[in-house]
């Protein structure tokens, strides 16, 4: 049994949190030149202007799964936490991308990076922060990890990333489709937010020195918490609160995103998903209503089915868990984490 078996997920989440920011500005470094800013930028170091701010880095889920699977499978997550910030920055890189496609102005509550200093910038500083993320990994040779597992960290880390690219790309490709199944979103959903939260786990159980089968059932864990976060996220973009979720109000539902609680109604046919499929069928405008939008969306199931999605997802990753055989108290930890994550707001 580890040093802190028996310790809570809030107080786990925090030692976590610690650790990954340390390993974030280690790995980002102090370098004054305005690529390096625009990525502190993002990450809540600092303001537009360059002055210190304190503004919120994000959920960092998949770091925390990263150091908990770790810590679970025998291992210390000091010495994972340079693989956490590299899946930290790995995430981020691809959220800078991504309100670039998506013309997002607004993330955790500031101004996207792309409206401060222009599209082109912001790719630069998404290339640079995918660099880092496989730079963070290399820091694990500080702390004598096998260089094999060192390997096979970096080989879930670059599938992933070309998986989430890959789902990134259906996702954009979808919203110049007049139909899309739940097949379909299905396959984007498991590239472009489960792939990374799948190998958030799996990297953590192999440097925890899991055998493959334990590694291979932590792995299925985080793709099917994955796609219950996505679902979830989903639900958020069109009915979430702006003042928690930090974004606009129905920003999916002006993008014409084919979300799931979307094609959920338009499957359900009649006549909310005719209304829907009108609206769908033309591009935003400034006079668009969002709200009838979304209660078109809800009154024809479409929340509801989201939702249920969601917690047969979530049903499928404690499956997955169970197949994983760690003790009954970090497998408790492990659904706590994932309820807290299926029943947010935020």
């Amino acid at each position: 049994m580890t040093a802190h078996a028996g310790e809570a997920l809030a107080a786990r989440t925090e030692r976590y949190r610690a650790l990954v920011d340390a390993e974030l500005r280690a790995a980002v470094g102090d370098d004054p030149a305005p690529l390096y800013g625009l990525m502190r930028y993002h990450l809540g170091w600092i303001d537009a202007a360059g002055a210190p701010a304190a503004a919120s880095p994000g959920k960092q889920l998949r770091s925390t799964l990263l150091l908990l699977v770790a810590e679970l499978c025998g291992g210390e997550a000091a010495a994972a936490a340079p693989a956490a910030a590299a899946i930290e920055l790995l995430h981020n890189f691809s959220l800078l991308h991504d309100d670039i496609e998506d013309e997002s102005a607004e993330r955790r509550g500031r101004p996207t990076v792309w409206t401060v200093a222009g599209v082109a910038q912001a790719i630069n500083a998404g290339d640079g922060m995918h660099v880092l993320a496989r730079a963070a990994l290399y820091r694990l040779d500080a702390s004598d990890t096998p260089p094999t597992r060192v390997l096979e960290a970096m080989r879930e880390l670059d599938r992933a990333c070309l998986r989430l690219v890959e789902g990134q790309h259906l996702d954009l490709a979808f919203e110049r489709q007049a139909r899309v199944t739940r097949a379909e979103y299905l396959a984007m959903a498991a590239g472009k937010t489960g792939a990374l939260i799948a190998a958030s786990c799996a990297i953590g159980a192999i440097l925890g020195g899991a055998a493959a089968s334990r590694v291979e059932a932590l792995r299925d864990f985080g793709q099917h918490l994955g796609m219950a976060f996505q679902a979830i996220d989903d639900v958020l973009g069109i009915w979430g609160d702006p003042a928690v979720t930090g974004k606009p109000a129905g920003d999916d539902l002006r993008a014409r995103k084919m979300t799931l609680p979307v094609i959920a109604a338009l499957e359900a046919g009649g006549p909310y998903a005719a209304g829907l499929a009108a609206a769908y069928g033309h591009p935003a405008a400034a006079g668009d209503d969002v709200a009838t939008l979304a209660g078109l969306v809800e009154a024809g199931g479409g929340r509801d089915a989201a939702g249920a999605f969601a917690r047969e997802s979530l049903a499928a990753s404690f499956a997955a868990l169970d197949r994983a055989g760690l003790d009954a108290v970090g497998a408790e930890r492990c659904r706590e984490l994932a309820v807290r994550l299926v029943e947010r707001t935020f």
